[in-house]
């Protein structure tokens, strides 16, 4: 069955299912104590910083996941999780520079306390501290898998910003996009946890396929919460379209209308413009998208061969149709 409106399971929920999970929050602390802020109280102070609230740690519990799912979970599975988080905080310190964002979530960003020179130098430490764990634990398919997703978020970025400044996107350039910036990470998460539970190159396919559909799937979730009340979402409303970054019920939407018509589409107060998208069937649009790419990613986490031993599947729904 796939959910049509928000997840009710909650993280913690998730957490519990997975008895390898405590496990992992350990190898994880002392991990950035020993191999990551190496005593050094000016690394660990950012690191803190960054990582103050602990983080919903998403794309390594999907790894674990994923790894269980395609046979079992292995302290290589731990190594993964820990370097795919990094990545992941090296990439949030370095778009709140690129958006010239001062606050993240609610809370002050890296570069709104200490600057983009900072912030910068310190995203870049986070993500060669975390390729050199795949080699100290000798690794290098994990480092592989890394530098992957590295090189697709980097292109990703750079063909938004390029289309940013034309101020013309079409539904197709969207999905290359969101293909390399978003769905690049969790790709990288569910091959490093097929990878690390030793299954067979088929699998660790299919693990792929999983993981960029859960990508794509989890930004349009992303692009509809973005039009939705802040007070429920805990997201700033309005924001990609401030930034003149475009979601896909706004490309759906100019695809309807007029050069003019668009241009005053913009110019609209947030309000006004939510009640036009949803009067043109836009918000329809991007959850009948969102429908398609839950199904699909429903199919492939059956197609693991172990997918009965962890609750995949309430995953995937947390994920994709999460209500934050």
């Amino acid at each position: 069955m796939i959910a049509t409106t928000p997840s009710r399971i909650s993280l913690t929920e998730l957490y519990s299912a997975l008895p390898e999970w405590r496990e992992f929050e350990a190898f994880y602390a002392q991990t950035l104590r020993s191999a990551v802020y190496r005593n050094s109280w000016l690394l660990e102070k950012l690191g803190s910083f960054i990582l103050r609230r602990g983080g919903k740690k998403v794309r390594p519990l999907l790894l674990l996941y994923t790894a269980k799912a395609a046979g079992q979970i292995t302290p290589l599975s731990y190594v993964g999780g820990v370097l795919i988080e990094l990545l992941h905080n090296a990439t949030l310190v370095h778009d709140d520079v690129i958006d010239d964002s001062n606050y993240r979530r609610g809370f002050f960003s890296l570069r709104g306390l200490w600057g983009n020179r900072i912030a910068v130098l310190f995203g870049d430490w986070l993500l060669a501290r975390g390729l050199l764990l795949s080699l100290k634990y000798k690794a290098p398919e994990l480092l592989y898998y890394t530098s992957e997703a590295v090189e697709a978020l980097t292109e990703g970025e750079l063909l938004q910003l390029k289309r940013m400044r034309t101020g013309s996107v079409s539904i197709q350039e969207y999905f290359e996009v969101i293909e390399k910036k978003t769905a690049a990470l969790f790709q990288a998460a569910c091959c490093m946890g097929a990878w690390t539970a030793e299954a067979s190159s088929a699998v660790i396919d299919t693990a792929a396929e999983l993981g960029k559909t859960i990508g794509i799937a989890f930004q349009i979730r992303d692009d509809l919460l973005d039009w939705g009340d802040s007070a429920c979402t805990g997201k700033p409303t309005d924001s990609d379209r401030q930034q003149k970054r475009f979601t896909l019920p706004l490309l759906w939407a100019f695809s309807q209308l007029s050069a003019s018509e668009k241009r005053a589409l913009l110019r609209l107060p947030f309000s006004d413009a939510r009640r036009r998208l949803h009067d043109l069937g836009a918000f329809d649009y991007a959850e009948s998208v969102l429908q398609t790419y839950a199904q699909r990613a429903h199919s492939l986490a059956s197609d693991l061969p172990n997918s009965t031993a962890v609750p995949i599947h309430a995953l995937l729904d947390m994920l994709i149709f999460r209500s934050q």
